[in-house]
């Protein structure tokens, strides 16, 4: 008499199938229940969204979700199930603007017992949402599970699920350059007779309140690297022979330069451009918090190579710690060795 050899497919050793949903939750962070945020709508802005899924096989018992049914999981307009649009962006890739949104004026938190009560912890998929133009959209997820479509706007009725969370998008911030911007100088003050270093400071105070910038984009710029955009040699302006101005990269430290030196102060009598062979290197510190910098190296001497001049008025566009763009420009009056802003 033989016995029955009928074992269940875990005993045969072959992992459960993914049967169903138990659960499928739209949020903006795995822990935290608000329902409503705000970005910056400028294309760069972030929020994150998470999609927290958990599965079941065909009795019942929690059981891990597939890494195909993961892979497949999309963001989506609510209303209307399709994939976000219209200026909204959801990608898998965290962008530099990514500083924790605010809470939109009407957000509140919603105690959700239903993930506590899952059996296994969901697992979670993670997107970064930004948006190109104003407006508020309602956002939830879409997936395939054993080839149906599975929504969490409650629209496919053989596995329903109501979750979501609403991004605004607000318009970008615009401000004039008097009283907002604020470019001012600092002398470094350890140069030989003859030389001076000066760093101007360019910030954004609306309202008294500073707004960081990060980063600046100017046309002939290389990504990435310092801009000497405007100096020349052999100027013959007042106490000014020669002049560099170079636009530091944020990130940079501190940057080296240098300047004709130990010239001789009676070669003026002689000629109006003071040339001299010896010159003297400068390491100048460029950290500023929230600000950008540029170094602006001046001498009463020439460096004995041919005459020069380059640069004059510099547009780019500086952007903020929320990643909007203002552009703006920068002016050089090499009679009065100084800089000025302007609106790009």
């Amino acid at each position: 008499m033989s016995e029955s050899m009928d074992v269940t497919d875990n005993q045969n050793g072959n992992p459960p199938t993914l049967a169903g949903l138990s659960s499928l939750k739209v949020k903006f962070d795995a822990g935290n229940n608000t329902q409503s945020r705000a970005l910056v709508a400028n294309g760069r802005m972030q929020v994150k969204v998470q999609v927290l899924v958990a599965g079941v096989d065909a009795d019942g018992n929690a059981m891990h979700v597939p890494a195909d049914v993961m892979e497949s999981i999309q963001l989506v307009h609510y209303a209307t199930g399709k994939t976000l649009r219209d200026g909204w962006v959801a990608s898998a890739v965290q962008g530099r603007f990514t500083r924790e949104a605010r809470p939109a004026p009407d957000a509140e938190d919603r105690h959700d017992d239903d993930l506590e009560n899952d059996s296994v912890h969901p697992q979670v998929r993670t997107f970064w949402v930004s948006s190109s133009s104003a407006g508020t959209t309602e956002i939830g997820a879409r997936l395939s599970v054993n080839g149906e479509t599975i929504l969490s706007n409650g629209t496919t009725p053989a596995s329903v699920h109501y979750s979501s969370v609403t991004v605004e998008a607000e318009t970008p911030s615009t401000y004039g350059v008097d009283g907002v911007f604020r470019l001012y100088q600092t002398r470094i003050g350890n140069e030989s007779p003859g030389n001076r270093i000066w760093k101007y400071h360019l910030g954004l105070y609306p309202g008294g309140k500073q707004i960081r910038l990060v980063d600046w984009i100017a046309e002939g710029a290389e990504e990435g690297k310092d801009y000497d955009f405007a100096g020349g040699n052999r100027l013959n302006e007042i106490k000014t022979n020669y002049m560099e101005c170079i636009f530091v990269r944020p990130e940079t430290s501190s940057v080296v330069v240098s300047l004709p030196d130990r010239g001789d102060p009676f070669a003026y009598t002689f000629t109006s451009d003071a040339q001299t062979w010896n010159s003297k290197h400068y390491h100048v510190n460029t950290q500023s918090d929230g600000e950008l910098t540029i170094v602006q190296a001046l001498s009463e001497y020439s460096k004995n190579t041919g005459p020069q001049k380059y640069g004059g008025v510099l547009p780019f566009i500086a952007i903020d710690e929320y990643g909007t763009e203002h552009k703006l420009a920068i002016r050089v009056n090499f009679h009065e060795r100084n800089l000025y802003l302007q609106r790009g």
